[in-house]
């Protein structure tokens, strides 16, 4: 059995390990971990059963499959520290975004299994889509195993690497956009006179519904939208009002500038 272990120990690596603590796959299995934080690694320990390792070194030289879940910036001086102590054959997951494949490689070596992931927020309730791509080098075992990790926090899909910018910026990215878009709609219930916690929870549960029924019913947004809108009804006007005040340029220009800044970092690594 693969032993699995984190360097970092932050929110993402929270999330991804107290799901796959509450799956059954993972239920019993050991995981490694360490932090520079000494509150988070008890807490770890303590609730979740992280074994404690004094440092990134004893992890990477015990862990089959590593996850780097730690900043962009970090990643340069913790790869060249763990390079020789590295457990051989040992496959790479990094959480790391403007991280290529081609920039980990150069970074571990051409030998070296690697696969990126890109999880979103909602790992922290089990809702994460998370996008995977990987090296030829990583065996269907190191596959399987990274798709049990993120299916244990939500939903996981593979990818080629050139698909990845695109998918991160409106599965990472875009959920910072909806919380603005809830938070409007909240203060503009509150403006009408609703309780803003009423409003708010109205506008999560309306979110969640309108999702499902797409995914549901396979039905294309647009085609539901004129379901929904009738001859000078409510619903028009206010539609109306969005596209004049530019609301889907605002997605477009929203969604082009997290790719830009990703490809921003990739080239200045």
């Amino acid at each position: 059995m693969m032993v699995i272990g984190f360097i970092g120990l932050g929110n993402m690596a929270q999330a991804i390990i107290a799901g796959m603590r509450h799956s059954g796959e993972f239920k019993d299995r050991a995981i490694l971990g360490c932090d520079h934080n000494e509150d988070k690694r008890r807490d770890m320990a303590d609730r979740l059963g992280v074994i404690n390792l004094p440092d990134d070194l004893a992890v990477a030289a015990q862990a089959d499959m590593l996850v780097l879940a730690i900043k962009p910036q970090a990643l340069p001086a913790v790869l060249e520290r763990i390079m020789p102590r590295r457990k051989v054959s040992q496959c790479t997951l990094s959480l790391a975004a403007g991280r290529p494949i081609a920039w980990l490689e150069k970074a571990l070596g051409n030998g070296s299994p690697i696969i990126r992931a890109m999880p979103n927020v909602a790992a922290r309730v089990g809702g994460s889509v998370t996008a995977l791509c990987k090296n030829e080098r990583v065996t269907t075992e190191q596959q399987g195993l990274a798709t049990g990790i993120f299916e244990a926090v939500g939903h996981a899909m593979w990818m080629a690497e050139a698909r990845m910018s695109a998918f991160s910026a409106i599965t990472g990215a875009a959920p910072a956009f909806t919380f603005l878009y809830l938070d409007a709609l909240a203060s503009a219930g509150l403006k009408a006179g609703l309780p803003k916690a009423v409003a708010l929870e109205a506008a999560c549960h309306m979110v969640v519904g309108v999702s499902k029924l797409v995914l549901e019913t396979g039905g294309h947004p647009a085609a539901i939208i004129d379901q929904v809108t009738s001859p000078g009804g409510t619903t028009i006007e206010g539609m109306h009002a969005l596209k004049a005040l530019g609301f889907e340029h605002a997605v477009y220009e929203a969604v082009k500038a997290v790719m830009e800044k990703e490809r921003s970092l990739a080239e200045n690594s």
